[in-house]
């Protein structure tokens, strides 16, 4: 064998070995933003059910009827199951957060011994909802350290797949120490609760809707041609078949290439969740660019007749929420979420399960009430300062034309629905604003 044979036959294996050094590599990247992106999620979740913690102890200060109060009760009680739920998901293993766990779930009971009280009638005691009180002030401080630690995650200071891999390692000192001193913040906040003495063990009662989504079941090539089509401003050519969502109402197939994650529908092929979670750059464009983009997306995406209710501006990113508008009638339970990106206006987040679950045409009857009376339910020394007519999902799976009711209380802002047909108060938000936008919590 001649010295040019055996230099083309090394140069040759030393080509293959790069070409799967550098296929492996790739795929190491793919499979680490796939789980830095299921981590933010969880991160976000998490956040999002203190949040609601906070904002059904809250409402409960407003709330006139017994009725509303079991309702707010026992969505406080699914509220902490849930953010236990998400946080033994999380890479926590190097950190205790064991005085947190105890607060949710000692919440989570004392709200469901006070619901099954206001079932029988009995009304909450001067004691009772100064505990509230004082769980709502707790919840809302944890919240804000949580958020605090979901922005680091967002931002890329603080990568989840490695605190998992480290944690996994057995390794103490990850390479971020923002998190567990965050953690003891959180921990040593978590100490200061009041005791609660309360009757009845936790119990699960959350339920899942069916959806109404419908269609002919696609495979995973169908599926991979749809994400593409949905992705094509972004000028992806190919995309890499991450796996199957199957323990879920709407079970599908999950695709990744770089910073973007996509999930497509396994009935009828639709888009239920996009997540680009590349690096935002500094702000070009405003809040209400962002919205006009966001709006020229859904319609370009073929989502008719959506409103824009309510925003927020985060990082140089703005979440606008979308229901679906039939009429006068802002129809909440067809949600969709769009995320903009403000420093070119791309969009870097969608989701569509709202909508997917609950869309369809309607036969919305007039209502038998009037605005006016209807507004006899509100609180005495509120002020209405807005209203409309809108469906709202209820508890029992189903819906409910309702007035909604702009309301300012004691120095905060409250969204009511009252019946449009019985005149009844069926639920409470409270309405955040501030410099980012304005949510409902």
């Amino acid at each position: 064998m001649s010295a040019k044979t055996r230099f083309n036959i090394i140069l040759g294996i030393l080509i293959v070995s790069l070409l799967w050094g550098i296929n492996e590599y790739s795929q190491k990247i793919e499979y680490r933003t796939q789980l830095d992106n299921q981590y933010q999620r969880m991160f976000f979740d998490l956040v999002g059910h203190v949040e609601n913690i906070q904002a059904d102890l809250a409402k409960i200060n407003v709330s006139t009827s017994t009725r509303q109060n079991v309702m707010l009760l026992t969505s406080t009680t699914g509220q902490c199951y849930w953010a236990q739920e998400k946080m033994s998901q999380l890479p926590f293993e190097h950190m205790t957060l064991s005085k947190t766990e105890k607060f949710l779930n000692q919440v989570g009971d004392y709200a469901t011994a006070l619901a099954k009280n206001a079932i029988d009638n009995k009304a909450l005691s001067d004691e009772e909802r100064q505990k509230l009180y004082k769980l709502q002030t707790h919840a809302e401080e944890l919240g804000v350290e949580l958020q605090e630690l979901a922005q680091n995650v967002s931002s890329g200071k603080i990568s989840p797949f490695e605190v998992a891999k480290k944690a996994k390692r057995g390794i103490k000192k990850v390479n971020n120490d923002m998190i567990a001193t965050t953690a003891a913040r959180i921990e040593e906040r978590m100490q200061e609760y009041p005791e609660l003495i309360y009757d009845g063990p936790f119990s699960e009662h959350i339920g899942k809707i069916k959806p109404r989504l419908e269609g002919e079941t696609v495979d995973k090539d169908k599926a991979k041609s749809l994400a593409l089509e949905f992705l094509k401003e972004k000028n992806i050519s190919d995309l890499v078949y991450s796996g199957k969502i199957k323990n879920t109402s709407i079970p599908g197939y999950v695709f990744t290439k770089g910073t973007v994650s996509i999930t497509i529908t396994e009935k009828a092929g639709k888009v239920e969740l996009m997540i680009d979670s590349r690096e935002i750059k500094e702000p070009k464009l405003s809040r209400q660019e962002g919205l006009k983009k966001a709006k020229e997306f859904l319609e370009k995406k073929g989502y008719k007749n959506m409103t824009p209710t309510y925003a927020l501006t985060v990082g140089g990113e703005t979440t606008i929420n979308f229901a679906y508008k039939q009429g006068n009638v802002t129809v909440y339970p067809d949600l969709i979420k769009v995320k903009v990106a403000l420093d070119n206006g791309e969009i870097v987040g969608f989701e569509s399960r709202g909508y997917l679950t609950s869309h369809y045409k309607r036969n919305i009857e007039k209502p038998k009430i009037s605005k006016e009376e209807g507004a006899k339910s509100i609180i005495e020394g509120s002020k209405i300062t807005k209203t409309k007519l809108v469906i709202i999902p209820t508890e029992g799976k189903s819906e409910r034309l309702c007035y909604e009711y702009q309301v300012q209380y004691e120095g905060k802002d409250f969204l009511i629905y009252v019946d449009a047909n019985t005149g009844k108060q069926m639920k409470i938000l409270e309405l955040i604003r501030n410099k980012n936008g304005t949510l409902t919590i």
